[in-house]
């Protein structure tokens, strides 16, 4: 606690001491600090390790261990379930687009048409074509999306999948080392 007072027009600052103990001096028991570790929103656990010597050895307590590989296991089901149903539906989509049109073929009759009835059915046909490209790049675009959709699920699965392989390899590692 800090108290300012004023002293012939000069400013003093005396400190006092806080009878109170810091938040950081509270020890809290080890099980709840497992648990606290194991939520925490790191994509790495073994970033935990750096903290200081006693979150070093929690990191390495087989409980939590434990906690962090089902919760990991869980995140990246959901990750791939996600995943799974993006691809379902990029899939029936990709299923239900409409064929690609056909050119038709032109018929020659030989016989002599008038020229603005063939004028009105060329802007006809631009105007079919035109909105059939449309429909097209339409389709394209949702199908691009989709697949960056489905892009980025797969590299989050990857990433936490890297994560999980090193944090159990160096788990392993030093779990054969204390035997």
């Amino acid at each position: 606690m800090t108290v300012v007072t004023r002293k012939r027009g000069r400013r003093t600052t005396t400190r006092l001491q806080d009878p109170s103990p810091s938040p950081l001096a509270v020890a809290l028991p080890e099980d709840l600090m497992i648990e606290i570790l194991s939520r925490a929103p790191v994509s790495d656990p073994l970033q935990l390790r750096c903290v200081c010597k006693w979150w070093k050895s929690l990191v390495s307590d087989p409980q939590f261990v434990k906690n962090h590989l089902s919760r990991s296991i869980a995140e990246i089901n959901d990750l791939a379930s996600k995943a799974l149903e993006d691809m379902i539906a990029f899939e029936l989509q990709l299923n239900h687009a409409p064929p690609p049109p056909e050119p038709d073929p032109e018929e020659e009759d030989g016989a002599a048409a008038e020229e603005e009835a063939e004028e009105d059915a060329a802007e006809e046909e631009v105007r079919a074509m035109r909105k059939e490209l449309d429909n097209m790049l339409t389709l394209v675009r949702s199908l691009k999306q989709s697949l960056e959709t489905i892009k980025v699920d797969v590299q989050e699965i990857m990433s936490r999948m890297r994560c999980l392989q090193s944090f159990l390899q160096i788990y392993l590692k030093t779990a054969t080392q204390s035997q």
